[in-house]
């Protein structure tokens, strides 16, 4: 069984959720100053040093029409650093889930449950993060 970490990256934070293989579980919220990726990747780092991952599930947001942006070029940027940071994990542990819409799905679900702003704010990246390992859970169960 494999263990395997699904990532939300925005400007300032990361929403983590992991699964062994079968259901996706939320994890945690690391939070750094916006646009220092550096700092974004020393916490992901903390994060995972006592861990194993076998693969890592980073959201890709694409643009509606499909194409490329600056949102996932931002992505592949925090990539690109996080692995030079990580020399022992590999580009193939890396998988990127076109994105679209789970930040959006994400606000509905904690609408629906009744959560308060407050509780949105702090839990929208790390369900966002549960959403897109669920996405390729399916994908890779079917």
């Amino acid at each position: 069984m494999s263990n395997i970490l699904g990532l939300d990256l925005g400007s300032k934070t990361i929403g983590l959720a992991s699964s062994t293989g079968t259901v996706a579980k939320k994890e945690v919220n690391l939070k750094f100053e916006e646009w220092n990726f550096e700092a974004g990747v020393e916490s992901l780092t903390e994060f995972i040093k006592d861990r194993t991952f076998d693969t890592f599930v980073f959201g890709y947001p694409k643009n509606m029409d499909g194409s490329i942006g600056e949102r996932a070029e931002m992505v592949d940027y925090f990539i690109e650093g996080f692995l030079i940071y990580n020399p022992q994990i590999k580009a193939d542990q890396i998988i990127r889930i076109d994105e679209r819409r789970t930040t959006k799905m994400a606000k509905s679900i904690m609408i629906e449950a009744g959560l308060t702003r407050q509780k949105q704010k702090e839990n929208k990246d790390t369900l966002a993060a549960q959403l897109i390992l669920e996405t390729y859970l399916e994908k890779i169960n079917k």
